[in-house]
């Protein structure tokens, strides 16, 4: 016997049928939106979807925020700044000189009153259940901006 629709729950919003697993098929959840825009995707293909997305947001930090603008360790290609820029700010919405600012910021007094997201002076529970609050925070902080952001791009996407 065969089980043509399955469902796992009204919470989670997935259906098996017809052999494979859909995301998002009933209305009312917040992604039927992406299913509408990707229909007959998987419930593994949004899984890798999912991971890609993250990787190149993590990568997108790493060469571009971190090591491009707050070390200037390396240059990267402006083709590739620019796709890391675009991406950042329509996956995450940071702003170049916030990020740079606020991680200078954090060398400069690291571990020390100032630090703007130090586990010492935070304590480790605020900095991983509350980092982003801290980084808004001190994002507001005209001086850190001023003194900290310099060298970073200033241009539409940024405002």
């Amino acid at each position: 016997m065969r089980i043509e629709s399955y469902s796992l729950g009204v919470v989670a919003g997935f259906s098996y049928s017809h052999g494979r697993f859909s995301c998002f098929q009933r209305r009312g959840y917040m992604l039927d939106y992406a299913y509408g825009l990707f229909p007959g995707l998987t419930f593994w293909d949004y899984v890798a979807i999912t991971f890609v997305m993250v990787q190149v947001t993590m990568m997108s930090v790493t060469l571009y925020l971190h090591r491009d603008q707050a070390h200037r360790a390396i240059a990267l290609h402006p083709v590739l700044r620019i796709f890391f820029r675009i991406w950042i700010w329509l996956t995450s919405g940071m702003q170049t000189r916030e990020w740079v600012a606020i991680h200078r910021k954090h060398h400069a007094l690291c571990e020390r009153e100032g630090d703007p997201h130090s586990p010492v002076v935070f304590g480790l529970r605020k900095v991983l259940l509350e980092g982003v609050e801290l980084y808004k925070e001190e994002g507001k902080n005209a001086e850190t901006l001023d003194k900290y952001g310099r060298g970073t791009p200033s241009d539409w996407l940024e405002r």
